[in-house]
């Protein structure tokens, strides 16, 4: 089994070599006895129903990047124009999960040194119905959003409000599966 992740920039910028890619790996895998297993990470401005389609035919998982709560999101993620785009993706990240059955996704979320309150973005996300999340910290070299040393404890702690919440709605049966405890 071999494993290809479609990540960085934006991969349906140029969905056309996506889609010939996968088709090209999957014609070149049976030859050689191999089976691909295909991953795209997205920042969902581009999905529509026919890449939705595709992605449930053809992706083992798919990732959505979301940081959170509107002004998170936007604060970071920006069209062209400048402009956030936490409008411009949500309605298309609950039509896909409603789309994708009981196939993988995850939705993925970055914290930085603006919002260590993080744990309030992680719960945001599981309100809007995605029960498959990831936060990460960011890795960046612009300095007001590094994280350093001096925001472990505030990350620490912030883990353990998470991890307070999480088992509550677990006790609730409102479960959620988070990476990265």
């Amino acid at each position: 089994v071999l494993e290809m992740d479609f990540f960085g920039g934006e991969p349906l910028m140029n969905l056309d070599v996506l889609k010939a890619t996968v088709a090209y790996a999957k014609e070149q895998g049976a030859k050689a006895g191999k089976k691909f297993l295909f991953t795209t990470t997205t920042n969902a401005l581009l999905l529509s129903d026919d890449v939705i389609r595709f992605f449930n035919e053809e992706m083992e998982n798919v990732v959505l990047s979301l940081d959170g709560r509107k002004d998170v999101h936007d604060a970071i993620r920006k069209s062209i124009n400048g402009k956030g785009t936490f409008d411009l993706i949500i309605d298309k990240i609950k039509k896909f999960i409603s789309m994708r059955g009981d196939k993988s996704y995850y939705v993925r979320g970055t914290f930085t040194a603006k919002n260590l309150d993080f744990a309030k973005d992680v719960l945001f996300i599981a309100d809007q119905g995605v029960d498959s999340i990831s936060m990460e910290p960011v890795v960046t070299e612009i300095e007001d959003l590094q994280i350093t040393d001096k925001h472990l404890p505030a990350i620490e702690q912030e883990y353990e409000n998470l991890c307070d919440e999480y088992l509550q709605r677990y006790a609730e049966g409102k479960g959620l599966n988070f990476f990265h405890f």
